[in-house]
């Protein structure tokens, strides 16, 4: 091999290497940047709750400053969260599923983009089936953390999800954990009747990979959905049916 083209084979892998680099550290770049930026909006508006009988009362550890929320972006339909995770976030609702899946809380662009609802739901969360979305992560954040609900112990211990509205909280309880197809029947928003939504129920418990609590029979139900961090086509969904509800 000559000596010019053994240059040119080295600079060709120099350059390859660069631009790995630079893309590798971009990407955990966005992902500080990303972060960084949700903690900013829970310190602005989040308080824990310590008093134990408010806590009873209002159903949650934490209260959200809405004002504040909705000065920053009208999106924000309501606060994601779950009780000794990670997951405590804006919730945002957009004109299409794409608004705000690599768009952050406060409009910045972003690879960990928000946690959403699905466009075609009610923001009142009347809906039978309200779904909501976010990015599975390697370092927890967002929905990264909902893989641990393939461990039943996991499952079992965190079973309870909170939605926190600017006048109520409103419970669910986890009920069945699963893989599925992004275009699968779990993404049904809408039902024709009520035995149609109970069928539709009935096809969500014989999907579980692990079970939990009590399954719903026909109660308004919450679907968590992420990406399974695999095969693209493939979804990690975690079903919740509604229990209760409390003033704020």
């Amino acid at each position: 091999m000559s000596k010019p083209v053994r240059l040119a084979i080295t600079a060709v892998a120099v350059v390859l290497l660069i631009f790995s680099a630079s893309k590798i550290g971009w990407h955990y770049y966005q992902l500080y940047t990303g972060a960084r930026a949700y903690e900013d909006i829970r310190i602005e508006t989040v308080t824990e709750i310590e008093d134990a009988e408010e806590v009873v009362e209002k159903f949650s550890t934490i209260s959200i400053d809405f004002d504040a929320l909705y000065n920053i972006n009208p999106d924000i339909i309501a606060w994601l969260y779950i009780p000794y995770t990670p997951v405590s976030y804006p919730v945002l609702r957009g004109t299409t599923n794409q608004t705000y899946l690599r768009t952050t809380y406060d409009k910045k662009s972003n690879i960990l983009g928000s946690i959403f609802q699905d466009y075609r739901n009610d923001a009142d969360f009347n809906d039978p089936n309200t779904v909501i979305y976010g990015h599975n992560t390697s370092n927890d954040s967002m929905f990264g953390s909902l893989k641990k609900y393939k461990q039943q112990d996991y499952a079992t211990e965190h079973a309870d999800v909170h939605v926190i509205r600017e006048n109520d909280v409103l419970v669910y309880e986890v009920f069945t954990v699963y893989e599925t197809l992004a275009t699968s029947n779990t993404y049904t928003i809408k039902f024709a009747n009520d035995e149609t939504f109970i069928n539709f129920l009935d096809e969500m418990r014989s999907k579980t990979l692990v079970a939990v609590g009590t399954p719903p029979f026909s109660e308004d139900i919450l679907t968590l959905s992420t990406c399974t961090g695999g095969d693209k086509a493939m979804r990690l969904v975690l079903q919740a049916r509604f229990v209760e509800s409390a003033p704020r």
